[in-house]
């Protein structure tokens, strides 16, 4: 048996490879040029997100440092204002310093409205101390329970709230959360 090879169907086929061929080359430069952009693209954004990474953490050492400036300041300012008290107790009636608060009501803390101390109840939180003793762990566990309230908790800080409030260091929580509200209580 003989195979004789059709001239034409040979030239058809020559032409459909280097075709084939062009086309490939032509579409795996477009490629090469888009992964190239779409890379150096990449790398931007990795600069920019390590660049916001540090400012971050940079930002963070700052307001610890801002915090261990205060502490100090604010303790002794709650020092001075319960030799004040004494002082006064004395002799005088103390005067109203807006500090008439319940420091084991939810409602104290910045972020605990009705719904969310409802919840917190639910899940048996009904004292700042009892927040006060939380340890990560405990965070975790009541946050699972916490449904639509999830992530708050750490969100609004509250375990560092609840600490400076059972501590009485009422200036240091004013500084970093806001103003108490004698209406709270």
């Amino acid at each position: 048996m003989t195979y004789s090879i059709d001239p034409q169907l040979l030239a058809v086929a020559v032409v459909s490879l280097l075709l084939g061929l062009f086309i490939g080359l032509a579409l795996r430069s477009g490629l090469k040029r888009r992964v190239a952009v779409l890379s150096e693209r990449s790398d931007g954004l990795a600069r920019e997100r390590d660049a916001a990474i540090g400012e971050r953490d940079r930002l963070a050492l700052e307001l610890k440092a801002r915090e261990a400036q205060i502490r100090p300041l604010s303790d002794e300012i709650d020092k001075l204002r319960r030799d004040f008290a004494r002082a006064q107790s004395k002799g005088d009636a103390l005067p109203d310093d807006n500090r008439q608060i319940d420091p084991l009501a939810l409602g104290q803390l910045k972020g605990v409205g009705a719904k969310f101390a409802d919840r917190l109840a639910a899940a048996g939180i009904t004292r700042i101390d009892q927040i006060a003793g939380w340890n990560p762990a405990d965070v975790e566990v009541i946050d699972g329970q916490m449904g639509d309230f999830r992530g708050r908790i750490a969100g609004d800080r509250l375990v560092e709230q609840a600490v400076l409030l059972t501590q009485g260091r009422y200036t240091e929580y004013e500084t970093l959360f806001g103003k108490l509200s004698p209406s709270a209580a």
